[in-house]
């Protein structure tokens, strides 16, 4: 006998509460799991994958246990499920949750189930109207006003509202074709880009020369400042942690749990606030991607091969881990250096997706050289520094209006420079209030390189 066909699952997805409404059309086959049902929603919504989800179906929670931290909902593990075996039949309605604060709340009615045909490549989008709010909108009614402000230019948060878009927003957009292209690059799994390496990944070998040359010329004040640092005392803490507990990354993204958040972070120099207070209301800590100061860490640790884990794995120190919490404390502060400035993906820090998540090849090379010729305690204007980058980057955003592009850029110098070096102390900067939303938003204007800073800056130009 044949193999039978598999069944393909055909749903329409409609995101609710919004006028006109927003929908896709979609094709899966009966083994997709709800994990990479969540991937595909993602995809085709055009959603950016920052916050918690959850499927509910026939009465029943399915999502990532990790992220039950009172253990209260009872959430049944996504990636054990798959479309065939929740889903009685055509006309069946299930719902899918993204993003618990805004509260993204979709319908997925099954419109046909039938066998896969030759010659496609599931999953599939047919076809769907309009483009998803963005990120962070403030839900439905956030939405409304933000499409009221944008529309007229004389509104005023206007220019607020467009520059946090990043320049411009079409609620009419929907490109069938690109969200094909991003369906075929989701293969097995989330499907998300992650920070995480693989585990059969090789990390780069990093030899010590260079940061032992550098240390032996620190004197006891720049000696004290690497001892002290915040930026390695936090490593030092979320390695340690890592060593004396089982922490399991999360399904969907492998990110450390919310338990562990808490208590990692509880042990920094200056811990985060995780949950924030808006009138009566609380918005607890959703995802570790949502504490940038425990994420920019974690991503060291990664990407430099001292902690291991990943989706679904158990994050651990690793034999390098161990080695590394043996160095002298200067020799720690370079090695994370190092790794960021050559081996992380600087578009983790960006606040805008530019050039596809990747930034230009020559973005660090000409970001050193440009800091490198900046005196030691001489404040810079920052607007200018970023500005004569951008310039020798070639760096630019594809709006008409140039003053919000020019927004926009900067703000990306600030995120994957200028912020970054902060917490390495290789810079000090200087806030002035905002000039559209006042002092209770500052804004950088003016940095410095630091003596101690200067001198690493220098350690990471390649010797000849």
């Amino acid at each position: 006998m044949g193999k039978k066909p598999a069944s393909i699952y055909q749903i329409k997805v409609t995101l609710d509460g919004i006028r006109p409404p927003v929908w896709r059309r979609i094709q899966a086959t009966g083994n997709t799991t709800l994990l990479k049902l969540h991937a595909i929603l993602q995809t085709v919504m055009g959603w950016q994958d920052y916050h918690l989800h959850e499927f509910t179906i026939a009465d029943v929670t399915y999502g990532d246990p990790e992220n039950d931290e009172w253990d209260e909902w009872g959430i049944a593990p996504e990636e054990r499920y798959r479309l065939s075996q929740v889903i009685p039949g055509e006309g069946f309605r299930f719902h899918y949750m993204y993003d618990f604060g805004d509260g993204w709340r979709h319908t997925l009615l099954v419109e046909k189930v039938a066998p896969a045909e030759k010659g496609i490549r599931y999953p599939i989008c047919l076809k769907g109207k309009r483009a998803c709010p963005p990120e962070d909108v403030g839900s439905v009614w956030g939405y409304h006003n933000f499409l009221q402000a944008i529309g007229d230019p004389d509104h005023p948060e206007y220019d607020q509202h467009l520059t946090w878009a990043g320049g411009s927003f079409d609620p009419e957009a929907f490109d069938l074709e690109e969200v094909n292209a991003g369906l075929r690059r989701i293969g097995r799994g989330a499907g998300a880009w992650s920070a995480w390496p693989p585990e059969e990944d090789q990390v780069e070998e990093k030899g010590v020369a260079p940061a032992e040359a550098w240390a032996q010329g620190l004197d006891d004040d720049q000696g004290a400042r690497a001892e002290n640092l915040p930026l390695r005392r936090d490593v030092i803490a979320l390695l340690a942690y890592l060593r004396e507990n089982r922490v399991t990354g999360t399904q969907a993204t492998g990110n450390l749990p919310l338990k562990a958040v808490r208590e990692i972070t509880a042990q920094f120099v200056d811990p985060p606030e995780l949950d924030q207070v808006i009138g009566d209301h609380i918005y607890r800590l959703r995802s570790e991607g949502d504490v940038w100061p425990l994420y920019f860490r974690h991503v060291l640790a990664s990407v430099g091969g001292w902690a291991a884990g990943g989706p679904g794995r158990r994050w651990r120190l690793t034999p390098r881990g161990e080695q590394f919490l043996t160095m002298p404390a200067p020799i720690q502060v370079w090695l994370l250096l190092d790794t960021w400035w050559r081996q992380v993906n600087w578009a983790i820090a960006s606040p805008v997706d530019i050039r596809g998540g990747y930034l230009a090849a020559r973005f660090r090379e000409l970001a050193l050289n440009h800091l490198l010729d900046l005196r030691p305690g001489e404040p810079a204007p920052f607007a200018l520094f970023a500005d004569r980058l951008i310039e020798d980057i070639g760096l630019y955003w594809p709006i008409e209006n140039q003053d919000h592009a020019r927004d926009i850029l900067q703000a990306v110098v600030r995120r994957t420079v200028i912020k970054p070096l902060i917490d390495f102390d290789v810079l000090t900067a200087d806030y002035r209030p905002h000039k559209l939303l006042g002092p209770k938003y500052p804004e950088l204007s003016t940095f410095q390189v630091t003596p101690f800073g200067k001198g690493l800056l220098h350690s990471l130009r390649p010797v000849v």
